[in-house]
């Protein structure tokens, strides 16, 4: 029992996965040693031939449920495990991250004094190879909400790996990510359940991402960022400045992307073009040091 004496909530967990054999084991065992009294774990694989199956195999007991099929990708495998979930709190959680311990209990009890909530959001941290950073990543929103993302100019911080999404919210907003978009399909779902339920936010660190090269965002981080933009372009306002809000976030992105591609790219025309770029949708980074340390590295000097 919770320490007021009620049932812990269910907790549903999707993690989709494919020949990702040199992480998956710990993601699979950091949700399972959780030592939730209730969980409900689906392992959702892509027809992996890297071990992956094995490793699936040995912690069958302690699943909900598994397959191992060919699908159409990351999306797909989320959409087919979301439906199974009966948990009251649910979530999807890539197979090469990972769970801290003891997360489950506290993303537990947040909810359970908060029910009307649609998210709880905890911090997590960067893991580059096995090696994780000092510091961790703090949520941060300029208000609980309901809030539209998609216009939200302030500073705001959500991780989907430290996100859990009340199964209500959705249930309202549709318990399905976009398959259309390749890189930005958690932030789409977040947008549509934080315009119309209150995030709670903990301090208290939940998960850790890994920053490899192998990871699809980060290996595709430019494309990532510009279909990013896109997305927010494609929400359609009838008030005048919410669509002009809407279209300096997606600057802002696209903006971010070129100095991103510049800074990680090394000397070379397409930086030295990206870094041209940059403030043709965002002027104010002209006033930064960053930009011109990024213009110095597009240009070999540094």
């Amino acid at each position: 029992m919770m320490p007021d004496g009620s049932p812990w909530p269910c907790i549903s967990i999707v993690t989709p996965s494919y020949n990702r054999v040199a992480y998956l084991e710990e993601t699979i065992r950091s949700t399972l040693l959780q030592g939730y009294p209730n969980l409900e774990f689906y392992v959702i694989d892509g027809g992996s031939q890297d071990g992956s199956v094995e490793i699936i195999r040995k912690y069958e007991r302690w699943l909900a449920g598994w397959v191992s099929e060919p699908d159409e990708g990351e999306n797909p495998a989320i959409n087919k495990g979301l439906p199974r979930c009966s948990g009251e709190i649910m979530t999807f959680h890539n197979s090469d991250d990972f769970y801290l311990p003891d997360v489950f209990a506290d993303v537990a009890c947040l909810w359970s004094y908060n029910q009307d909530c649609g998210v709880v959001a905890g911090a997590f941290y960067y893991v580059d190879g096995s090696k994780m950073r000092a510091a961790p990543v703090l949520p941060a929103l300029p208000h609980e909400g309901p809030i539209d993302l998609v216009i939200t100019v302030e500073p705001w911080r959500l991780h989907q790996v430290s996100l859990f999404f009340a199964r209500h919210a959705l249930d309202a907003v549709g318990r399905k990510l976009r398959e259309d978009l390749i890189y930005n399909a958690d932030r789409e779902i977040l947008y549509r359940v934080c315009r119309n339920f209150r995030t709670v936010l903990s301090e208290t660190p939940y998960a850790a991402f890994r920053w490899h090269a192998g990871g699809k965002s980060i290996s595709n981080m430019f494309k990532a960022d510009m279909e990013y933009a896109d997305l927010h372009l494609s929400y359609h306002y009838e008030d005048a400045e919410k669509d002009r809000l809407k279209r300096i976030v997606a600057n802002r992105r696209r903006a971010k992307g070129h100095q991103r591609f510049a800074r990680m790219h090394g000397a070379g025309f397409d930086s030295l073009r990206a870094w041209l770029k940059a403030p043709v949708y965002h002027p104010s980074l002209m006033w930064r040091l960053s930009y011109y340390d990024t213009g110095l590295r597009a240009l070999g000097i540094k």
